[in-house]
């Protein structure tokens, strides 16, 4: 297998690795193997190559489909051969920034050497100023994270389970604290101003079992305790030949619900008690969790666009940030009569008519009735809708 061929099956492999803390455009790029669209720092897209290192492992989860026990092909590219690649792809104009992961190939001081001396040679060798993502391997030490930190713009390291008990359910080769540890390194390199863009984090969502309130639970410290700038959540996928093969996939929709929900708490000064969970403790599919919150309040709406704060309009549903914004700034000029000014500011009038008032004129309908035919619906139908 040649070095590009390696590369082919080394990016098809970090298919399951979220590519970074901005927002992603989920397509692969015409460009070639691995290469993930996102939005970068500027605001402007940035194509970054995303590949592992190696796919040889020496563990054996029972949810990856690279566990040791699996017939797959494998392949790993030496430090030389990954920089080399990477570097044609930059030049080209094909990538502007690179994230890298591996597999625990041999041992993890192995792996995580073998990812270091290729960001040396970026960074050293050929002078490579540009944007670095590396995953940190469960049990990094201090001074290799600390390496790590001086060589890439941002660090990770894969949580995948909300505790330790559901841990060891799909990954019971890892420790909690090997995972807690690197984190809490890679929080004091941020503190210190090495590390510039801070680290990230992932879950891998059903296949241990957990709720959606075990998860904001562990999210919450997370953010609290280790300045995480984002977690990602991933819908576990059955693979072939795994012990949970047989187990059915967790919704797309889980996923899109739990990053919604995030979102509330980071952007829009939610609380994670605030969040709408249902008697068994995961958030309804069927509604995004801002409706549903809004529609459990109905003592606070509807209320008056003209005359409400940003902390109220941020609070009803297609109303974000910038809407929120826009509205505080345009209002000053004159009076909102109409839906189609709110929707030139990009509110998403089929869902906030329900919840405001414009110049003392309701143009919703019941918003908790609402709720009760969203939930009826099938959830293709509501992915449609909303």
């Amino acid at each position: 297998m040649d070095a590009e061929q390696k590369l082919e099956l080394l990016a098809d492999d970090a298919r399951f690795e979220a590519c970074d803390s901005f927002t992603p455009r989920r397509r692969r790029a015409a460009a070639g193997a691995g290469i993930q669209m996102t939005q970068g720092p500027d605001g402007r897209p940035m194509a970054l190559l995303r590949l592992l290192q190696s796919n040889r492992c020496e563990w054996d989860c029972p949810y990856c489909p690279l566990r040791r026990s699996n017939d797959v092909p494998r392949a790993a590219l030496t430090p030389e051969e990954l920089a080399t690649l990477f570097l044609q792809r930059h030049q080209a104009g094909a990538v502007q920034g690179l994230f890298l992961s591996s597999a625990v190939d041999g041992s993890v001081r192995t792996a995580m050497a073998r990812m270091l001396t290729t960001l040396e040679l970026l960074r050293g060798r050929y002078a490579y100023t540009g944007y670095i993502h590396l995953k940190l391997m469960p049990g990094a030490r201090a001074d290799e994270v600390e390496h790590a930190a001086r060589l890439a713009d941002r660090v990770s390291i894969n949580l995948e389970a909300p505790n330790g008990e559901r841990l060891r359910r799909i990954s019971p080769q890892r420790r909690w604290s090997a995972i807690l540890e690197p984190m809490a390194y890679a929080r004091d390199q941020q503190a210190a101003g090495v590390l510039r863009s801070g680290q990230t984090t992932q879950l891998v969502v059903g296949a241990a079992g957990e709720s959606d309130r075990e998860i904001f639970d562990t999210t919450t410290r997370l953010y609290r305790e280790f300045k995480l700038r984002r977690v990602y959540f991933n819908a576990f996928r059955a693979q072939p030949n795994t012990p949970l093969a047989g187990q059915p996939s967790t919704p797309l929709l889980r996923q899109q619900r739990l990053q919604e929900a995030d979102w509330l708490l980071r952007h829009y000064g939610f609380k994670p008690t605030e969040l709408p969970f249902e008697d068994d403790d995961n958030l309804p599919l069927q509604l995004d969790p801002k409706f549903a919150w809004a529609i459990r309040h109905p003592e606070l709406f509807p209320i008056d666009v003209q005359h409400a704060d940003r902390e109220q309009l941020l609070r009803v549903p297609g109303i974000g940030p910038i809407s929120a914004e826009r509205i505080l700034a345009l209002r000053r000029l004159g009076r909102f009569r109409d839906l189609a000014h709110l929707r030139k500011l990009g509110v998403v009038i089929d869902k906030a008519r329900h919840f405001i008032t414009l110049d003392g004129r309701f143009f919703g309908a019941d918003a908790a009735q609402v709720g009760a035919r969203l939930r009826a619906q099938p959830v293709v139908e509501q992915l449609s809708l909303w």
